[in-house]
Formats: C-alpha cells, structure tokens, sequence
C-alpha cells in the first residue's frame, strides 16, 4: 500500500501538483437502538477507501474512491487534476498550504475490550438492559431509547512533504433518553457517554446507578416550577459552561470561519474579548475525551490551543491552508468525517479553564439569580456573536441560597458581552459533552467541558416573567 500511494503522490507532483495529499481509511461499526422495549435498529456496516486532493495554480481538486486500487487511484488523481486545472483561472483567492516538517507515526488504539470480539448478542443485550431499567423505573416514564455505537479501524494520511501517519482507533458510545409525563406535563432527560476505547466504555456503566439517574431527572422536571423570564444573575454548571466554549466561543475560533469574514473574532488577535477571569483552550492531547486524537487528518501532530489567556484573544484554530493564509504555524486542527470529504477546521476538546471559586462560595456570593445545570442543545450565528443555550434544570438563588427548581429555562445573547460579564469561575473543571459535531455537512466527534461561572446580567427565557429587568 506505502509503495502505491507514494507512487501516486510522485505522478502528481510531476504533472505540477504544488502539493497532494491522500488519505486512506478503512473502518467498521454497529449500531443499536432500542426504544421503549423494542430493537428499533441494529446494523453493521463496514467501510474503505481514499481521498486524494491536489493544489494546481493556486487551486484545489478532490476526487475519492471507495476501492483502493492502482487504477482508481490513478483515476482520482486524474480527476482532481482536471478539477484543479479548470478552475485555476476562476479562484478569487489562490490556495495554498503552510510547510511542515513531515513526520511518520504508526499509533495503535487504547482499547481494553475490541468491541469486534464481543458478540452481537451481548451488545445488543447490554443496551436492552439500560433501556429497561430507565423504563422501569415509574409509570411515569413514558418513552425510553438507547442508542449504542462502535467504529474501528485504520486511516492512512500521506502528503508529498513526506508525511506517514497510519492510525488505529476503536470509539464506542451510548446515549440513553427517558421522557416522563404527568397530566399534559413531558419532560426529557439525556445522557450520554462517547470516548477513544473499546466495549469497556460500555462495560463499566452500571446500568441501576447510570439509567436510573436519567429517569429520576426527568421524573424531578414534572415537579419542577416553569423557568423565569427576565434578566438574572447566573450560575452556569460543567455542562452548560462547555455548551457556551464549544457552540458560542470555538466556532467563532475556527480560522475558515476568520478567514470568511464569519466570525466575530476576526482583526481582534491581541486584544481584550473576555473578562480576565476567563481562559479558553482546545486541547486534542487531553487522554480519554471524545475530541482526542493524536495527528489531524493532514498529519499534523495535535497540540493544545490556546485560544484566550485571561480574555486576550491569542489564536486560532488552523488548517495547512488557513494557516499558510494568516501566516501562522499550523496547529492540528484539520479534519474529515470520512475519505469522502476533504479537511476542515474542527475543534477537539474545548473548554474555559478552572478559576479559584469553590461553587459553595459562588452562591453564596449571589443575592439573587439562577443556577443553570444540564445543557440541552445550543445554537450559535457565528457572523453576528449571538447565541442561545437550552438547559435541563434551573433553581433560583435567593440570599445566597438554593431554592425553587425550575423546568424549561434558556438564556441567549452576545457571545463577548456575556463573556465579559463573568466574574467569577469555579475551581473545579469537568468535561460532560461527548458526542458529534456538525459542520458544512461532516459530524466528528468532540467533547467540552468547564468549571461553574457566575455571569452577571444574562437574559433567561422562560413562561414566567418574574425575572429582573433593569440593566
């Protein structure tokens, strides 16, 4: 295989590739959905091939395969060729690509248990269980589904600065949501656990202890008073804390994002975009979290990023090609969700930094507000710096004390305005958002995480408006 792809990568610098890249993987997985008692789905499906990109006059062409084969490598390159050469007359913006030096890796996957070795049977039957133990849990619970996945396999990246990187990686992970219903009342809980490993992921959830807890917090929200709306003081929990770094912040911080003109951290490297007490890094090398990896997908070693060190904006996250742009040195921020797609500025593991605030102090330095816990979803416009957050609980802050448990609660606004209003950070940090991440049309997984903040002034959506809402 080595000899062959080299063989490709030296035809295309000799039809006049400036550079070329190939990526070649091959993988298989299963899938099981269990929902409310009944197999929903399990499938198993496997899958290989390459992507082979080129850089011709200042433009790029791509072609992939799924058989990876002489012919149709050559074919690929033939068509990413033509792809290039027709379009270098029309680009707007030249391509190009920051040098590296090249490196060559072979990196085994961390897992204890192949899921390939388990039976199906077994898989399938340990995601029966959790799901049964949610759904059994009261009456009340209306509607339980478990979701179960495992991948594993080889990608080679191979560029022509030299670069060889064959790494193997194994990933499993579960998702469990319970729905319960009193009256006309639903409320949803979720959880979810998705990392680097085999089955003992999996293996190591005891299902009592781990579906039960998903259950009992959707029971607790049917009891739990409609949020408030109006303009509080807020405490945000690990969870939520990363829901803001990932969706509000790191987006902003993707450099093809910069570069578009999308972002509204374009132009401001250097200065104040964040309270003091505020430090965001996106760090891939971080062992045993959903985002982490040990080379991007052009072979570029990861790094940690520090992307804002006490609210200066220092960087951002690059590719070879937005980097080259900036006239910055690649970070290993670069991925694909499979051979198909070509690479594209993703974050890893994004989080805002631990502060010296235990959480007991934080509220009981509050007079009045909201303690936020359990991001649901976010949603962020990167060009305009507005976002909202969705969150599972809320419990109102009165005198420095815990009181009254909210249902249905959210808080939206300006990324750097809000940012700058925290002013004070917890001193413990955690990571509780595995999953996937969309972008222009690829999932890649990731993780995010925090400490607790008190943000000052936030606007919090909810039916009851007895919020405060002078500035």
């Amino acid at each position: 295989m080595r000899e062959l792809i080299e063989e490709i990568l030296g035809e295309a610098r000799a039809r006049g590739a400036t550079f070329a890249d190939i990526r070649v993987n091959d993988t298989e997985g299963t899938a099981i959905s269990v929902e409310d008692g009944q197999a929903d789905k399990i499938a198993s499906a496997s899958r290989s091939g390459a992507g082979l990109r080129v850089l011709m006059d200042g433009a790029w062409g791509f072609a992939p395969t799924n058989v990876v084969t002489r012919d149709e490598l050559r074919r690929c390159l033939d068509d990413a060729v033509a792809m290039a050469r027709a379009a270098a007359g029309h680009v707007s913006e030249p391509g190009m690509v920051a040098e590296v030096e090249p490196v060559e890796a072979a990196i085994e996957a961390e897992a204890q248990i192949d899921p390939r070795d388990v039976p199906l049977a077994e898989r399938v039957q340990r995601v029966f269980e959790i799901e049964r133990v949610a759904r059994e849990r009261d009456e009340r619970v209306v509607n339980t589904r478990a979701s179960y996945s495992d991948t594993a396999g080889t990608l080679i990246i191979a560029n022509t600065f030299g670069t060889w990187v064959e790494q193997q990686a194994v990933r499993c992970s579960l998702r469990l949501a319970a729905t319960a219903r009193s009256a006309e009342t639903r409320q949803m809980a979720s959880e979810s656990e998705a990392r680097p490993g085999g089955y003992e992921v999996v293996q190591s959830l005891e299902p009592a202890q781990w579906a039960g807890d998903v259950a009992d917090r959707a029971l607790s929200l049917l009891d739990a008073e409609p949020a408030p709306a109006g303009k509080f003081d807020v405490i945000i929990d690990p969870r939520v804390c990363g829901l803001l770094a990932h969706e509000a912040f790191g987006h902003n911080a993707e450099a093809d994002a910069v570069w578009a003109g999308e972002s509204i951290l374009a132009g401001r490297e250097g200065q104040q975009v964040c309270s003091e007490l505020v430090s965001i890094a996106d760090d891939p090398t971080l062992r045993d979290l959903n985002g982490s990896f040990r080379y991007d997908h052009e072979g570029v070693p990861a790094r940690r990023h520090e992307i804002v060190r006490e609210g200066v904006l220092l960087g951002y996250l690059h590719s070879l090609e937005t980097a080259a742009r900036m006239g910055v040195e690649p970070n290993g921020s670069a991925r694909a969700q499979g051979h198909q797609y070509e690479p594209i500025v993703r974050m890893s593991n994004t989080f805002i930094e631990a502060g010296d605030s235990t959480l007991e102090e934080i509220i009981a330095d509050t007079e009045r507000g909201l303690l936020l816990k359990g991001g649901y979803w976010g949603y962020v416009f990167t060009a305009r710096g507005q976002f909202t957050c969705n969150v599972e609980n809320a419990w109102a802050i009165e005198g420095g004390e815990l009181g009254r448990h909210y249902r249905n609660a959210s808080f939206a606004g300006l990324t750097l305005e809000m940012l700058s209003r925290v002013d004070a950070v917890g001193d413990e940090l955690s990571f509780d958002l595995g999953g996937m991440c969309g972008k222009n049309g690829q999932a890649m997984p990731v993780d995010a995480g925090g400490p607790y903040l008190r943000i000052r002034d936030v606007v919090v959506g909810g039916q009851q408006d007895i919020g405060r809402t002078e500035p």
